[in-house]
């Protein structure tokens, strides 16, 4: 069974969400909420799907909060879920049997880095590809979340993908996969809709000072014997 994870903040894309997991194809035992402060009220949506409410009313706990649930879970699997990411009905059931072939943390999108930490990200492909991390959904075996957090975060600014990816790769030899996602079959596409939903003024990359808090993150997994492609 999935436990599954979505976060609310300043976007306003809940219901979708909720109605996206009420569509899978896989099964799921309990859906979270997990909400950084109160930009919106929720409630409505109570009635109407169910769900667990996690409310952080007077702190945001920014981009790691969501990834301390699964310490508290015994579900087989955890998914979380960016607020930007809206996948076909076939994801989560796609990500299940790729991560029992490939023992594997799977994700809605795929990153490679140099030496110089450029990224390189991936787009639709015919086979699973290994990479350096994933991002915007990340699906797991519940009990590797313990790997993540063996080390204290090097910043809650951004950079929970390389903190969990590289974490279960130092610790756990747990590889990260893109899976396979042809562009004739949208039922198993991470994101429905390209990363539309997540270009506004709140995308993280946008903010100053981004590239130079990850290239700490980098500094600290790679010291810790992560090594990028």
């Amino acid at each position: 069974m999935i436990n599954v994870i979505l976060t609310v903040w300043k976007r306003n894309n809940l219901e979708e969400q909720l109605e996206m997991i009420s569509k899978q194809t896989a099964d799921i035992s309990d859906v979270y909420v997990y909400q950084n402060e109160s930009h919106f009220d929720i409630s409505h949506l109570k009635s109407k799907y169910n769900f667990k409410h996690v409310h952080s009313k007077d702190m945001n706990f920014k981009f790691h909060g969501r990834f301390t649930l699964p310490l508290l879970f015994n579900s087989e699997y955890t998914v979380v879920f960016d607020d930007d990411v809206i996948s076909g009905p076939k994801w989560l059931e796609h990500c299940v049997e790729v991560s029992k072939k490939r023992n594997c943390i799977v994700g809605a999108n795929g990153r490679n880095y140099n030496t110089q930490h450029n990224c390189d990200c991936c787009g639709f492909n015919n086979e699973d590809w290994k990479v350096d991390s994933v991002g915007h959904c990340w699906f797991f075996k519940t009990e590797w979340i313990h790997y993540m957090w063996r080390d204290p975060a090097v910043t809650f600014e951004n950079g929970e993908d390389i903190q969990l990816c590289a974490a279960c790769k130092v610790y756990g030899n747990i590889d990260s996969y893109f899976p396979r996602q042809s562009q004739e079959d949208p039922m198993v596409w991470g994101d429905l809709k390209q990363q539309q939903l997540g270009t506004d003024e709140h995308a993280s990359y946008k903010r100053t000072g981004h590239g130079e808090t990850r290239e700490k993150l980098f500094e600290h997994w790679m010291s810790k014997g992560w090594k990028v492609k």
